[in-house]
């Protein structure tokens, strides 16, 4: 008999052992998944739902204005220029708002960059901010127009 035989309890320990590294390597993965992201996208989200026949009808009168807005990013250098044009429904600039709002990182919490724009004449307005990386954003503004409700706007950019 050599030593090279493959026994009952060899393959009992083998199996064992691989079903062990197995349960292992997946607990390593189930931690690092807990424990890097909560799962948690929205705020409130019960909150938010309960409001959801609300938020629908906020988001069909605030189409019926009309408002066309259009925003672009450019990067003279380290600073991400942000423009945004407003005009009404007959495509007028629409001047005197207060516009305001956050550059968010979709894919990083807590790199929300906050905005405040400064009015450029005609319709147009005007925010500098310098992310600590590039890649994808979201655009998120709070117009605040007089005698009407706020109007928000969300984009996608894409800063290179």
């Amino acid at each position: 008999m050599s030593g090279r035989e493959i026994t009952g309890r060899k393959v009992l320990a083998m199996l064992l052992g691989f079903f062990a590294l197995i349960v292992a390597v997946n607990g390593v993965f189930i931690y690092f998944a807990l424990d890097s992201f909560s799962g948690l996208s929205t705020q409130n989200a019960y909150v938010k739902g309960l409001n959801y026949n609300r938020t629908l009808a906020q988001n069909r009168a605030q189409k019926a204005t009309g408002l066309q807005i259009t925003a672009t990013a450019s990067q003279p250098g380290q600073a991400v220029v942000l423009d945004v044009v407003v005009k009404d429904r007959h495509g007028k600039p629409i001047e005197n708002l207060t516009l305001s709002g956050q550059l968010r990182r979709p894919t990083h919490e807590g790199e929300d960059l906050p905005l405040e724009f400064q009015a450029m004449g005609a319709g147009s307005y005007r925010a500098t901010a310098t992310p600590e990386a590039l890649g994808q954003w979201d655009l998120r503004l709070l117009a605040q127009v007089a005698d009407a409700d706020d109007y928000r706007w969300e984009k996608r950019l894409w800063l290179k």
